[in-house]
């Protein structure tokens, strides 16, 4: 009876100590989890910061937030709805991804400014709308995924300068777009690289408009098409089976001379259909 107690004290204290290494081993995890979403919070302000004090009022192209999804398996996806804001613009995006085949995925992209006063020549400034479709290949791993995708985006893009001149252009852009995400019970973060060839099919524009203005338009019929890399990054908080994110698109490097918007901010809520499968599974 002796012996058998003493097995079972034995045996408690073992389990306890399991349970500490595997408390303590996951310290080192969110830590360097919190750490990396602080630094990409004031990452994100500082250079929205720079991109509202560094572009124009009116402006030839602005980049919409780089999705970067999460799959797993057939049957994967997310869609989301989210605020974004860039230089002297407000606009509204929604995002959506889905998985019909384990490996492959498609996703859909739009992007449209509030600012319908401009359209209708009420009021001076830039305002865009843009739907793009992408087909890609995905990649799990035990706490996220790898993906790539290809795709085309159209859309079209409309200032006035006041007194009845405008412009507007038809924008087409082709992207190829690799990114890796990281995923844990409480947080999110990742980053992508979207190739992107820009080009402007067609357009019109006034003549009596600021010279500044008649230039960046001048330059941009003479050398399109635009070779662009772009940087995506976001992070963001896990509240299954939603993803409250923060995300930052980036033109780079500069591109002097065509008052191209450089710099895309976005806080958006997201819907992850295969989140509540895939959390547990990383917490055994």
């Amino acid at each position: 009876m002796i012996v058998g107690n003493v097995q079972c004290s034995i045996f408690n204290q073992q389990c306890s100590m399991n349970r500490e290494k595997r408390s303590l081993s996951s310290i080192p995890t969110k830590i360097l989890c919190y750490t990396m979403l602080r630094l990409a919070l004031l990452l994100f302000a500082f250079v929205f910061y720079a991109g509202q004090h560094a572009c124009a009022q009116h402006f030839y192209y602005a980049p919409n937030s780089v999705h970067i999804p999460v799959l797993g398996q057939k049957g994967d996806g997310d869609a989301g709805v989210g605020m974004s804001w860039g230089s002297n613009y407000f606009a509204v995006e929604a995002a959506g991804v889905y998985s019909p085949k384990q490996h492959w995925a498609f996703m859909v992209n739009a992007l449209t400014t509030t600012t319908g006063e401009v359209r209708r020549k009420e009021d001076v400034g830039t305002v865009i709308r843009f739907l793009e479709l992408g087909l890609g290949a995905y990649q799990s791993f035990e706490r996220g995924a790898g993906s790539i995708f290809a795709g085309v985006g159209q859309g079209n893009l409309f200032s006035h300068y006041g007194g009845g001149n405008f412009s507007q252009f038809t924008i087409r852009r082709y992207f190829v777009q690799p990114g890796l995400m990281y995923e844990d019970q409480m947080f999110r973060c990742g980053l992508a690289l979207r190739l992107s060839r820009l080009s402007y099919p067609k357009g019109e524009s006034s003549f009596d408009i600021d010279v500044n203005e008649l230039n960046a338009i001048r330059k941009i019929e003479a050398d399109a098409p635009f070779f662009l890399p772009e940087l995506g990054l976001t992070g963001g908080i896990v509240i299954a089976p939603c993803v409250l994110a923060i995300q930052l698109a980036s033109v780079f490097p500069d591109v002097p001379g065509l008052n191209f918007a450089r710099f895309n901010m976005n806080l958006t809520l997201t819907y992850d259909f295969g989140l509540m499968r895939r959390v547990p599974s990383k917490s055994k």
